[in-house]
This record gives C-alpha cells, sequence and structure tokens, in this order.
C-alpha cells in the first residue's frame, strides 16, 4: 500500500483517522519514497512513522503544533500521534516514509509503544538529525527491496534504527506541547523507565480521575518525588501534563466531528466544559470550537490525498542521486593535465602554550624533518608570559632560529600601540637577519578592516613586515580533535572551499588546537595524515569528490589520496563540547556498511612499477591502550616510544608488479578511513 491509496481500520468514530499500513507477511518494514502535496491528518495504531524530507519544504502539523521542514529533516511520529504533512502551496516535495512494524519488533522492544523521541528542536541535535539521514539514504535501496530477498536484512536495520532512537532521541521534555530534544534524563535509564510508565498510565486512563497519590503510590514513590521527576524529565507537573494529555486525545474527537463538544469535555476526563475550554485554549492557543472549523475537513476521513509513489524509472533515478553506491576515477598515467600547487598545512602554533626547550625543542625538530612544517605561530601572551623574564624568551627565540622557521606573530586589530614595539623588537632584531624570516598578520573580523590597516601601517613603520589577513576561525574546545576521525575533517576542510576554517594545529595536548603530540610523546592521528601528506608530489593534477592525485614536478611518479568523510560530518567537529553526544551517530556509520565504494583506474601503466599503500583508519592511541594508562614521558624510554609509535602509523603493504597498459583496483573505504596509494616506475 501507498499513501496514495489510504486504507482506514473499519472501525467507528475518530478511528477513522487512522490509517492502516499493509505489511506483506507481518514484515517489520515499509518504505516508500513520495511526492505530497498534501497528506491529510491521520493516525497509526501500531505503527512508528519517520518522515525524512529529501526534496523541496513542507509544513507538518502534529496536532496542533507547526513545524517548518526542509530538506534533510526527520520527523518521527509515534503509535497514536495525529499528524499531517502538506508541501507549500503551488510546491510539491519528496519524501521518505519508513513505517516501522510495532507488533514485529514485540519480542525485542516489548514497551515499544510507551516511547516518545525528541522531534521539534532540531537545531538542537543538528549532527545527529544528518547523520540519521545519510544512514537512511544509505540503506534506501534495501529498505525499498520488493523482492523480500532481504527481510533478514532490512529487519536489523529496523532493530538499528530503533536502538539509535532510543538511546539519542529518547525525550518527554514538553516544550511547545510536544517531545522537544532535551537531555534530561538522557543516559538514566532507571528515571526514564519510570517517566515512560507514568505518562503511558496518564496516556491510557485520561478519561478517568487520576489522582497524583495513586500514581506516585505505583512507582513506590512521595507525590512531591514524583512531581520533581515529571518537571525535570517532561517540564510540567502532573496536573498540567494530565490536562495537556486529555486535550491532546480530545482533538481526534473533534476532527471526527460527531460529538458535541460537551461530550467530549466529559469523555476526556474533565468535569466541566469550561475546564476542558481554558486547558484546550492554553494548550493549543484556540478554542475547541476554532480547532474544529480549522482542521475537521482536512483529515483522511474527509479529503482525498494529494501523493504519489515514485516508481520505476522515477525511482531509480533519485536512487542513483542518493544512493551512489560506487564512484570511477581514471587517471592516464603519462597524461597531461592542468596543474595547480598542493597546498599543506605548514605552520605549528605554541600560542597559547608554555615553551619547555627539553620538551619542545627536539619535536619541533621533528616536525621541521619529519612533516615539512616550516612556520612557527606565537602570540602576544605568549611574549607577555616572558616579559620579566628576558633571558628566558631570548633562549626560546635562539631555539626557534637555529631550527630556520618562519616565525609568524599574531596581533590583534584592537591592540593598543604604546608598548608593542618594545614586545616585538626582540623579535625583529633575532629574525630580520640572514637565516630568518618574521611575519606579523593582523586578523581582521567584518568591520575591523580600517582598524587593521591602520595598526599594520604603525607597525610597517618599525620595519616589520606586516600583512592584514581574515578573521582567525577560533572553534570551541572538540573532543573529537584528538581522535582519528579528526585527519578525515582536515582533507575535508582543506580540499573545500572551506578552508580557512580548520583549526590551527598546536604542538601538544592542552593548547588550544589540534594537537600533534600527546605528553607522552605518542602521535596523533592527525600527526600521521601529515606524514601521509609529506609523500605527496608538490602538484595537484587531479582533484574531485574525496580523492586528489599528484606527482611532483619533473617526475612521472603520482601518488593517489582517497578517504571517505561525508558533509553531514561537519556538525561534529564544529559543535564544540557538545560533540560527545553525537558519537553514537559515527558508530552507527561505521557498523552498517555506511562504506564508499571506489573504482580507480590509470591507464598507461607498462613495465614494472612499486605500488605503496598506507591506511589511516580512525582507531587511536586511546581506543588500544585505554586499560593500561601511559606513564608520563620521562618515564618511556625512546625505543618503547618508537615502538608504540609504529603499532599507531598507518599500516603499509608493497607490491611489485608488472603491468602491460593499465591497473585497476576496487576497494571500500569505511567512513573516516584514508588509502594513500604510490605508484613508483622501476
Amino acid at each position: 500500500m501507498t499513501p496514495a491509496e489510504p486504507e482506514h481500520n473499519g472501525k467507528d468514530g475518530r478511528d477513522m483517522l487512522y490509517e492502516t499500513i499493509a505489511f506483506p507477511d507481518n514484515a517489520p518494514l515499509q518504505c516508500s519514497i513520495v511526492e505530497v502535496e498534501e497528506y491529510p491528518f491521520h493516525m497509526h495504531d501500531d505503527v512508528l512513522e519517520i518522515m525524512f524530507a529529501l526534496e523541496g519544504s513542507f509544513e507538518l502539523t502534529v496536532v496542533n503544533n507547526v513545524l517548518d521542514m526542509k530538506a534533510g529533516d526527520i520527523y518521527v511520529s509515534c503509535p497514536r500521534e495525529l499528524h499531517r504533512l502538506c508541501a507549500y502551496p503551488h510546491t510539491r516535495g519528496t519524501v521518505m516514509l519508513l513505517h516501522i512494524n510495532v507488533e514485529a519488533y514485540r519480542a525485542e522492544f516489548p514497551d515499544l509503544r510507551t516511547y516518545q523521541f525528541a522531534n521539534s528542536a532540531l537545531e538542537n541535535n543538528t549532527a545527529g538529525i544528518q547523520m540519521l539521514g545519510s544512514y537512511l539514504k544509505k540503506q534506501l535501496p534495501r529498505l525499498l527491496d520488493r523482492t523480500g530477498t532481504e527481510t533478514a536484512a532490512y529487519r536489523e536495520v529496523g532493530e538499528k534504527i530503533l536502538n539509535t532512537l532510543i538511546k539519542e532521541f529518547q525525550c518527554y521534555y514538553l516544550g511547545s506541547g510536544f517531545p522537544e530534544f532535551n537531555n534530561a534524563y538522557k543516559g538514566n535509564e532507571l528515571q526514564l523507565r519510570r517517566i515512560r510508565r507514568i505518562t503511558d498510565y496518564i496516556y491510557r486512563n485520561y478519561n478517568k480521575p487520576i489522582r497524583i497519590e495513586d500514581v506516585a503510590a505505583m512507582e513506590h514513590i512521595s507525590a512531591n518525588h514524583l512531581t520533581n521527576i515529571l518537571k525535570n524529565g517532561c517540564g510540567v507537573g502532573f496536573r498540567t501534563f494530565l490536562n495537556m494529555a486529555r486535550v491532546e486525545k480530545s482533538a481526534a474527537m473533534l476532527l471526527e466531528g460527531g460529538k458535541g463538544l460537551q461530550t467530549i469535555a466529559y469523555e476526556c476526563g474533565f468535569s466541566k466544559y469550561k475546564y476542558f475550554s481554558d486547558s484546550f485554549e492554553k494548550s493549543f492557543r484556540t478554542t475547541p470550537q476554532q480547532y474544529r472549523r480549522r482542521y475537521q475537513s482536512r483529515t483522511i476521513a474527509v479529503q482525498a490525498y494529494s501523493c504519489r509513489a515514485l516508481e520505476g524509472q522515477e525511482l531509480e533515478l533519485l536512487l542513483q542521486k542518493f544512493c551512489r553506491k560506487s564512484e570511477e576515477i581514471s587517471l592516464d598515467w603519462g597524461g597531461r593535465y592542468e596543474e595547480k600547487p598542493l597546498r599543506r598545512p605548514r605552520c605549528v602554533s605554541l600560542a597559547g602554550a608554555a615553551y619547555d626547550h627539553i620538551t619542545c625543542f627536539p619535536e619541533l625538530r621533528r616536525l621541521r624533518e619529519e612533516l615539512g612544517l616550516d612556520t612557527v605561530a606565537l602570540d602576544l601572551d605568549f611574549l607577555r608570559r616572558y616579559r620579566n623574564s628576558p633571558r628566558v624568551l631570548n633562549y626560546i627565540l635562539n631555539d626557534l632560529w637555529s631550527l630556520r622557521m618562519r616565525l609568524r606573530v599574531c596581533v590583534p586589530p584592537g591592540e593598543p600601540l604604546r608598548g608593542l614595539r618594545e614586545e616585538l623588537e626582540p623579535l625583529r632584531e633575532r629574525f630580520l637577519r640572514p637565516g630568518g624570516e618574521l611575519e606579523v598578520i593582523v586578523p581582521a573580523a567584518p568591520g575591523e578592516e580600517e582598524r587593521a590597516r591602520t595598526l599594520a601601517e604603525a607597525l610597517s613603520a618599525f620595519r616589520l613586515p606586516v600583512r592584514v589577513t581574515g578573521a582567525e576561525h577560533r572553534p570551541e574546545a572538540n573532543a573529537l580533535y584528538g581522535s582519528g576521525y579528526m585527519p578525515g575533517y582536515l582533507l575535508h576542510t582543506m580540499a573545500s572551499s572551506r578552508g580557512s576554517r580548520m583549526p590551527r594545529l598546536t604542538l601538544l595536548d592542552g593548547d588550544s588546537g589540534v594537537a600533534l603530540l600527546t605528553p607522552e610523546g605518542l602521535k596523533r592521528p592527525v600527526y600521521h595524515l601529515l606524514s601521509l601528506l609529506e609523500q605527496l608530489g608538490d602538484t595537484v593534477i587531479a582533484q574531485g569528490d574525496m580523492y586528489l592525485a599528484a606527482r611532483q614536478s619533473g617526475r612521472e611518479d603520482i601518488q593517489v589520496l582517497l578517504y571517505h568523510y561525508d558533509a553531514c560530518f561537519d556538525t561534529l567537529f564544529e559543535g564544540g563540547s557538545r560533540v560527545e553526544e553525537q558519537a553514537p551517530f559515527v558508530e552507527l556509520m561505521k557498523d552498517h556498511d555506511y562504506n564508499r565504494e571506489v573504482t580507480l583506474s590509470v591507464r598507461g601503466m607498462t613495465g614494472r612499477f612499486a605500488i605503496r599503500k598506507y591506511r589511516l583508519t580512525s582507531e587511536e592511541y586511546a581506543s588500544r591502550y585505554r586499560d593500561f594508562p601511559l606513564p608520563p614521558a620521562d618515564r618511556l624510554s625512546a625505543e618503547t616510544l618508537r615502538v608504540l609509535n609504529g603499532t599507531l602509523a598507518p599500516e603499509m603493504s608493497l607490491n611489485l608488479l608488472e603491468l602491460d597498459g593499465a591497473y585497476h583496483l576496487t576497494l571500500k573505504l569505511a567512513p573516516f578511513e584514508i588509502l594513500l596509494l604510490c605508484f613508483e616506475k622501476l
């Protein structure tokens, strides 16, 4: 059955608002792609409905609350929830409708009907919405399979979706009259289970007299304790929640139209019509009469559907658009390309850090030798830390000068000129001489350009090389910056037009940015990424979605870098401290075949070749050595550090091949996985 052919369950009264979903052979899921103009008010009994907007914009009405849905938004409609979906006037939109058979999952989720899921405040869970949407897109071909050959497989998909909804979207906080995303009791299954029992009891007995003391006794707690639990978990007290539940139930009766207003009030548990009317208006911001007049003609019992299920070639084209299974990359060994220089990170920041010669100097030298980093960035706070210790500052500057690294100093545009010359003079004396190089930058946010230019002109008068730049991107501290997921994000920002949003690279943990090393001396995943980038030639010969090919000027050898990163992951790295809440969505991608298939062909390869492969996965040292905390760096021998870093380095393999015309490789990349292929002619 598709929404274009509605069925009703044959019951009388408000049951005419129920839409029956046909699950062949008690299948666990039913999925369709529907072009929607008007999907009138309806409910489902034992069905959980997920509406995923693929194209266009919609107005979603849940009982009386109106939401704007745009492409990428997801709404989860629980059993017996009255809702309506329509495209905006004179438009149509495409929606994925996924219906989950509650009865089919009774064994795994016996109380599934009692759950509520966050819906309205989508902006509070942007990363979760985007990642769940990406997962649903990936599973579309399987969910739309009509042959029945993958019943077990998409039953597993349904179970995974339900587990994700329960773990990440379960919510009972009534912000605008229905669940909004909130962290109240998240992860506290004891309290969530109690709230489910209480709210389910209220919904099942809403038309009867219910006393808070009786419900509290059922939970073996005091009435005050129950009130506190509801206020924390639902945002309202017991009496308010009871009235809201009664009003919600009355909405379906009003739209059915066969009963008078006073009768509906009594049947919903109100002792007087005035109490019903006041509660209704308080919850819905309209009167029962107005609500009936406005929506009574917009139900499936009265209004015809204006929806069309996509089929055949039209459906196939949409699947190709959203569910690309494989990508083909074709190169020519001796071909001529439009070349452009490869831009790599070259700067490490000491801003905000305390410099220690024993720790920092050898590490900076290693970054210079192994990663090609040639610039050290400082800020005024770093210089002022040593204002009263000129000998220490001179010692630090000697270290940096001996490394033959360029020095970059950041000066805010609002910095007073008084005293600034004296602070920068030691740098000018040390680095504006043979063997040294100094650059002062003044970052200007929008509206600060004039002040920045004025300051730059004043500093130029001190014979300092000054450059005005755009404002530096300073994201919030992020738990994923030190993880194995970070290299994929850095590659994505480097390859896209958003490169200016790349966070700065720092030497050690604790600095403000993405650390290259841990205090124990272990190389972070980003360090390994930079070591891979050093193996690329200095010229890009081809670049596309999640890949680039390079070669060294004047040489034939080619290097191809492949990676798997979805733009929906961006909010993970730009969400600050909230990012840890989204980690399960990364695992959802990794564990459920969210792989990217790539076919690489290199024509014109004749003769003997050495092909080196380097694979960098999202695994990181913390997951391997969690049960054995590492001691401080000074207690680890150089050999122990070398072996530890070796175990964390990208996996490497070497193939020697005799080729006669072309090289072909088909592989799958997991989310955040990076693969470097280096082709060398022997």
